[in-house]
């Protein structure tokens, strides 16, 4: 879908590292995931494997992105805003190589789903860039143990991303102020992005609005790395904002480690202020491997940060059924947009507008 109009951190456990990149989307639905001992494939991942068969390509063949070429783009905007967002997608893939093949039809579709699901909350504030890459896929195989973030997989589109990146910040920006955003893979391949690219280049952190690194542990080392701050307030600029949701009584999911940074997003907060469901300007709801739109909802749930966690807590509305995938109770990472949606639209526009009066 080409829109022409326009630190590291360990993972604790194999388990921890296979849920996590087997669930970094999916449509909402109201169907139980089964315990049965073993993942259920998402609706994407159904779809990734279906691609082996349907297409004759495989990540292993597919070539080096050249993304000079529009065909690696999964959104290329025409410039109407005065800033921009660099955008990367979550784990979609399921291809049995360890990779997203971003030749496949189908594998591409399913970035262009979670795109319209997650960067469409940017897009009213501002020109959208979005890189395929090499993703590492659910398939990887980790039975040696190790970090996620050792593989070659994770490596390749770790490197994918930061290529996207310069060609976009060397031929693409033209000097405009960005953003950058992510979910949960997207994040990991822009922790290390900022880790590598940013600590260094003054220039550059000085055009970044903020990054909204969301759905993964941002630490200290992280933004020691990259020279940045983490986000305190609603309209501070050149931050990074991060959290992970879930319910006050849910253990967490892997995602979120020791040490995270968390920002309210109902109320801008770094402490543990209560925020009610009435400051919730709205969920919304999208079909991940489609881009349909579902459902909003006006003040869907609350919000409160777990000091000792980390962890960004919400109450959901009694009787609402959501599937959560292979994740133990309450982890709502699949919803780190949905959620809070409306709130997360006004932000960005907020941060811009605070940007361009500094």
């Amino acid at each position: 879908m080409i829109n022409k109009s326009p630190s590291l951190i360990w993972f604790t456990a194999l388990v921890g590292i296979c849920v996590i990149l087997a669930c970094g989307c999916v449509n909402e639905d109201t169907s139980p995931t089964p315990d049965n001992g073993a993942m259920e494939p998402t609706p994407e991942e159904t779809n990734a494997e279906e691609t082996e068969t349907a297409d004759s390509g495989t990540a292993e063949s597919a070539q080096n992105p050249d993304y000079a070429d529009e065909y690696y783009w999964v959104s290329l905007p025409s410039i109407d805003k005065a800033v921009d967002v660099f955008y990367v997608y979550p784990t979609v893939s399921a291809n049995i190589t360890g990779q997203m093949d971003i030749t496949s039809a189908d594998e591409r579709s399913l970035a262009e789903g979670i795109y319209q699901a997650q960067a469409s909350v940017y897009e009213p504030n501002a020109n959208v860039f979005a890189p395929y890459y090499r993703q590492m896929t659910t398939n990887v195989d980790m039975s040696a143990g190790g970090l996620a973030t050792d593989t070659p997989e994770f490596k390749q589109g770790a490197i994918d991303v930061q290529n996207a990146f310069e060609y976009y910040i060397e031929n693409l920006n033209e000097g405009r102020p960005f953003i950058i955003a992510g979910h949960s893979q997207g994040t990991m391949a822009l922790i290390e992005l900022i880790k590598n690219r940013f600590g260094d280049d003054e220039e550059l952190r000085s055009r970044m609005v903020a990054a909204y690194l969301i759905g993964y542990t941002v630490t200290d080392s992280d933004l020691e790395a990259a020279n940045l701050t983490a986000a305190e307030r609603a309209d501070d600029v050149g931050v990074v904002v991060t959290y992970n949701t879930q319910s006050p009584t849910s253990a967490g999911g892997p995602m979120l480690m020791a040490g995270a940074h968390c920002i309210n997003p109902l109320n801008w907060k770094t402490d543990d202020t209560y925020a009610p469901a009435s400051e919730n300007l709205g969920a919304r709801f999208y079909n991940d491997s489609t881009g349909e739109f579902l459902r909003e909802v006006d003040n869907y749930c609350d919000a409160q940060i777990n000091l000792t966690s980390g962890a960004l807590m919400t109450t959901i509305p009694e009787g609402e059924e959501l599937d959560i995938g292979p994740y133990t109770e309450g982890v709502y990472h699949r919803y780190d947009y949905a959620f809070w949606y409306r709130n997360l639209e006004q932000n960005v526009g907020d941060r811009i507008r605070a940007f361009s009066e500094q």
